[in-house]
């Protein structure tokens, strides 16, 4: 699973594969962390030298202690960060809207037709991704101006599936 991580005015990408290999913006880290009974405190092993670390939730974000310097930190999962960026792409006060797949996968259900009239919030699309199914709805009510895509379709990430005016 791949993460975004904004720690002070800094930003990284960590990707923490299924066998537990670390990548940190790409470089491969020889790290082990380990809970304590406190739940707020961890052990870090990184490049053999080991740290006594502290994480607290805070307001949404945590905040970390290491080496006496602490500093909030805000995650960001990946899936997470491409659906935000979905639903703050475009204004859905006016104009034409178009409905992009945020991710690779398989166009499960298309439940509009072109010069359907939609209500905000009503299901546009269903793709699956991942084992999730992601459903797609209207920002606002409108016409469906074009459907792109049809049940089944293998679509890429930033596909356009449905256009509306």
């Amino acid at each position: 699973m791949k993460y975004t991580v904004h720690a002070g005015e800094s930003g990284f990408e960590v990707d923490i594969n299924r066998d537990g290999v670390i990548r940190l913006d790409g470089q491969v880290l020889d790290a082990d962390l380990q809970p304590s009974a406190d739940p707020t405190l961890y052990s870090l092993i990184l490049d053999h030298r080991s740290y006594e670390l502290r994480v607290e939730p805070c307001n949404g974000s945590y905040r970390v202690q290491l080496r006496g310097v602490t500093c909030d930190v805000v995650v960001e999962d990946e899936r997470r960060r491409l659906l935000a960026g979905l639903k703050s792409a475009s204004d859905p006060g006016s104009g034409e809207i178009m409905i992009k797949s945020p991710m690779p996968g398989i166009v499960i259900d298309i439940s509009v037709n072109e010069g359907d009239l939609v209500n905000a919030g009503q299901t546009l699309a269903v793709v699956e991704s991942m084992k999730m199914h992601n459903e797609f709805h209207a920002p606002r009510a409108g016409t469906v101006k074009a459907v792109r895509v049809k049940t089944g379709a293998k679509v890429l990430q930033d596909a356009i599936l449905i256009t509306l005016a």
